[in-house]
């Protein structure tokens, strides 16, 4: 009787640990959502060599398959538009994939331009977690790293040579 009280009162402590989310596996709140702001200077090329540049490599990056920009000023060297970000929900191995979308905000200037990406609110419908109109922080972590890597190939084809 005393081992069963024992097991009973271990797999009840067990069983609440489990359900519980960690920390990292939490959804983030909008007041944790910062804008990212990338600033590339001392570029080789004027406004609209930049413009240019950035606008081609966003388009084949993203392809054609999704309206991604939805203003485009040459004149003023500026690109606005939305892209989606895949992320996966918890550090757990059985996790699934979820979607959020984010804002895309490009400037150029001569000689410097500057990208900014900032995750919004909601469920795109290509989400499959309807539940989650935030990120868990694990994929927040993700998406921010996501980022920086857009940053890091926008950046690349902003100082080349073509």
């Amino acid at each position: 009787m005393k081992k069963q009280s024992v097991v009973l009162i271990l797999a009840t402590l067990l069983s609440g640990c489990s359900t519980q989310l960690g920390p990292l596996d939490s959804p983030i709140t909008v007041f944790d959502i910062k804008a990212q702001t990338f600033t590339y200077n001392g570029l080789n090329g004027k406004q609209t060599t930049l413009w240019e540049k950035a606008r081609r490599h966003i388009i084949v990056t993203y392809g054609q398959s999704q309206p991604i920009l939805r203003v485009e000023n040459k004149a003023s060297g500026t690109l606005l538009g939305k892209g989606l970000v895949r992320w996966k929900l918890s550090s757990a191995l059985e996790s699934r994939y979820c979607y959020s979308e984010y804002d895309i905000r490009f400037m150029a200037r001569d000689h410097k331009a500057r990208l900014q990406l900032t995750l919004l609110p909601g469920v795109p419908t290509q989400s499959e977690c309807d539940d989650w109109g935030l990120p868990s922080q694990y994929g927040y972590d993700q998406i921010l790293d996501k980022f920086e890597l857009i940053s890091d190939n926008l950046d690349s084809v902003l100082r080349s040579v073509k």
